[in-house]
């Protein structure tokens, strides 16, 4: 979380700037419209247009950027949360930003000299037509907001949805971003986050290790000799995992194999201990296979 911290705190630098800017910006243009207005006449003939698309620009987005600001900080002081996890401040930026696309739209009809609101009457049954077609792309923005005004993900969560486990790195208006063990990043459809099964191990106060596997069946085959066997490995970590944890299940029995399902609870959730645990027990589990 540490680089993601410092791009956060970097982006949030630059806002700060960016509106400061805009701010002097806007008082620039006012105090000086006139003279613009008079001094360019003969050379740009519309530059009332512009100065009007302009002021329009400058200070919708200094509304845009004041609301945002206000709004983060009193949900952040009234929730207390680090503002490095919240999602809320995901969500809001990401409103903020479609607010500013949307009036850039309007200002660049101002400089051209449509009137927004005859356009958007103009074009009611071409909007709906493109709202059709890109339907799924308007679904998965709904969907990325519920995400990221919800509190029960969170950036920096360890979570697993459907085959895909990591964690999560960001939350886009498409899609959400995790970063598995193999530090690969995988982007999952927010629409699928909202129909999958997701489970999330930060929200625990421990970490759960689960192990599936196939043994052959054969005459030697005990189920009590495996959980024996399984018990005997994870002992070795007892200080890492949870007290009468442990538990194995007979998943499925097939024609010539047997399901297993290993579990138990870390007491921490350290990424070392984890690795070599997993690789205790797997290698476990190869040694039983080629034992039966």
């Amino acid at each position: 979380m540490t680089t993601e911290k410092t791009e956060i705190r970097e982006r949030e630098k630059r806002n700060r700037l960016l509106f400061f800017f805009k701010v002097l910006s806007f008082i620039l243009l006012k105090v000086f419209e006139n003279k613009i207005s008079q001094n360019l006449i003969y050379h740009i003939p519309n530059i009332d247009d512009v100065l009007k698309a302009a002021t329009f620009l400058l200070s919708s987005h200094i509304l845009i950027s004041l609301g945002r600001i206000i709004t983060v900080r009193f949900y952040l002081r009234r929730k207390g949360q680090d503002p490095f996890r919240s999602n809320f401040v995901l969500g809001i930026n990401h409103i903020a930003s479609i607010l500013n696309v949307a009036v850039l739209v309007i200002s660049m009809m101002f400089l051209f000299g449509i009137k927004p609101i005859d356009f958007f009457t103009s074009i009611t049954i071409v909007a709906a037509a493109i709202a059709l077609l890109s339907k799924d792309y308007i679904t998965n923005m709904i969907n990325g907001l519920i995400i990221m005004f919800s509190d029960q993900l969170s950036l920096g969560d360890m979570v697993k949805i459907g085959d895909q486990q990591g964690r999560i790195k960001d939350v886009t208006l498409l899609n959400m971003v995790l970063v598995n063990e193999d530090a690969d990043l995988v982007m999952i459809p927010n629409s699928l986050i909202l129909t999958s099964q997701v489970i999330n191990h930060s929200k625990q106060n421990n970490k759960k290790l689960t192990f599936e596997f196939e043994m052959k069946i054969s005459q030697s085959l005990e189920v009590n000799d495996i959980e024996k066997k399984l018990r005997m490995a994870a002992s070795s970590f007892n200080q890492h995992i949870q007290k009468d944890s442990f538990t194995l299940k007979t998943m499925e029995i097939l024609r010539e194999a047997i399901k297993f399902k290993c579990q138990f609870l870390l007491t921490t959730t350290n990424k070392t201990n984890e690795k070599e645990i997993k690789r205790l027990i797997n290698q476990t589990i190869i040694e039983i296979a080629r034992e039966n």
